[in-house]
């Protein structure tokens, strides 16, 4: 059960443990793999069985000792305790990487090992609700804004069908009616209960992004999204898009309190990013990820966020019209649900929800063009866990190819002829860390292959791994070609 939970819930590296909670639902610990530099679990694993050896002989020698020295006065050995190792566990992992402690509600019951901390079952349900009418607090809350939590509980449920074709997606299933079993399955609630019970889960972020200019000087620029509390200890999942380049983050919940929110990690090509807030004592209410694996088209979905950035806990209802669409969005290909609820700028981040109040995607982007309506899309819940895992970890996705390259579109001549003196469109390079290949070269081909735009680029480069190698073909200042082998490596963001 081990095994399938892990496969089936993180897609990263790493190993764990299940267990069952106080509460009869089904628990995993999850420790992601440690970094290179790190020390990893294997010393950890080694120290602990080391200890548990020396502590099991300390204590057989004491209570020899005290059987003797008792003896005859009618006193008892008292039993050992079992010791709660969970805080000494979230140390220890947190020096590398961190720990998840994922709870799913619906696995079927196993043995719990003694070791494993078992209480998040009973503080962390899927929907925190502590029915308080207190009023709005509008004074922004900083916290200490810098130590993210030893330790996380996300509630993640596993798939209920099965994958016999293995593409990702559950097998069709009827139930005793001769109805599709949806992902919801046989908890499905009213549209109203389920706003009722996550919306509070969802929150309105704005950001603020400090801009240089020589001709206008430094000005500040603002903008808005929406974004999902995945965790009691304030982790929000939220979209790149939403937060690049963003100097700060603000986060609002639903009864107008506000807090300044640390970015632990981003990763541009999934369109993910990670945020915690620092809200002391505040009990947050927490949305439970679903299996985006088990949605059928035509099920049932409601998407809640902040349209136009000021009109926060808007909820739009519809259907899945689709579960694996391949969509270009800022020329990355990415595959995404389709669903045909209203999405409107500023509901990036947002959640979509099934009928039984699981968060099943982030929503991240809508069809746009002239006469198009009804064409909203969103990340997975799915491949939104694989990222945050490793946002959790190491602050960026790991094994992420990297050209070095930095580019730019051009499509008019005259753009061409003002920035590049060249008459020329295409794709020119604007940064390079490849000393043979510099700002103002025209790409003509790249793994050759004609390209015209960075999305072309992209798409190749998303086929390739670290260490791989490819020819890019370049024209420099309009008549020189040059043909360059480079490396591609891993991407690492700047620290």
């Amino acid at each position: 059960m081990d095994d399938q939970f892990h496969e089936q819930n993180n897609g990263t590296s790493g190993t764990g443990s299940g267990y069952t909670t106080p509460d009869g639902g089904y628990g995993y610990v999850y420790t992601p793999q440690s970094s290179p530099d790190g020390n990893g679990r294997k010393g950890g694993k080694v120290f602990l069985i080391v200890s548990v050896v020396v502590m099991v002989l300390l204590l057989g020698g004491c209570i020899l000792l005290g059987t003797l020295l008792v003896r005859g006065h009618g006193r008892s050995v008292p039993e050992s305790s079992t010791e709660d190792v969970s805080g000494q566990t979230a140390a220890s992992e947190r020096a590398t990487g961190g720990m998840f402690i994922v709870i799913d509600p619906d696995a079927s019951d196993t043995e719990a090992p003694d070791d494993l901390p078992t209480e998040p079952a009973e503080t962390l349900p899927a929907v925190v609700d502590d029915g308080s009418d207190t009023a709005a607090v509008t004074e922004l809350s900083t916290g200490t804004g810098e130590q993210v939590p030893e330790q996380v509980t996300i509630i993640k449920k596993s798939s209920s069908r099965p994958d016999s074709d293995g593409d990702g997606h559950a097998d069709i299933v009827l139930d005793e009616n001769g109805y599709v079993v949806t992902s919801a399955g046989d908890k499905a609630m009213p549209i109203p209960t389920v706003v009722y019970r996550v919306k509070d889960a969802v929150v309105e972020i704005t950001t603020e992004t400090i801009v240089r200019s020589s001709r206008m000087g430094q000005y500040v620029t603002s903008g808005a999204g929406s974004g999902v509390i995945i965790s009691a200890e304030g982790l929000i999942v939220t979209n790149n898009h939403v937060i690049e380049k963003a100097d700060n983050i603000t986060v609002t919940l639903t009864d107008g309190s506000s807090f300044k929110a640390k970015l632990i990690g981003t990763d541009e090509q999934a369109d993910i990013a990670l945020l915690w807030i620092d809200a002391g004592d505040r009990q947050l209410t927490v949305a439970t990820l679903g299996a985006s694996c088990d949605l059928v088209v035509g099920e049932d979905i409601i998407a809640i966020g902040n349209p136009l950035g000021s009109l926060g806990g808007t909820v739009t209802e519809g259907i899945v019209s689709a579960t694996a669409r391949n969509i270009e969005i800022d020329s990355n290909d990415m595959i995404l649900l389709q669903v045909s609820s209203p999405i409107n700028p500023g509901n990036s981040g947002g959640g979509l929800f099934n009928m039984a109040g699981e968060l099943i995607g982030v929503v991240n982007a809508k069809m746009s063009e002239t006469d198009v309506e009804g064409l909203g899309f969103a990340i997975p819940v799915d491949t939104a866990y694989e990222i945050i895992g490793e946002l959790y970890k190491y602050g960026y996705v790991r094994g992420r190819p990297a050209t070095g390259l930095t580019t730019t579109d051009v499509t008019s001549t005259m753009t061409a002829m003002y920035y590049f003196s060249s008459p020329y469109t295409g794709v020119y390079i604007t940064g390079s860390q490849i000393d043979e290949l510099k700002t103002g070269d025209l790409i003509l081909t790249f793994d050759g292959k004609q390209v015209s735009s960075t999305a072309e680029i992209n798409k190749i480069v998303q086929t390739k791994k670290p260490g791989d190698t490819v020819e890019v073909e370049v024209l420099r200042g309009a008549k020189e070609r040059i043909t360059v082998s480079i490396l591609i490596t891993e991407y690492v963001p700047a620290s």
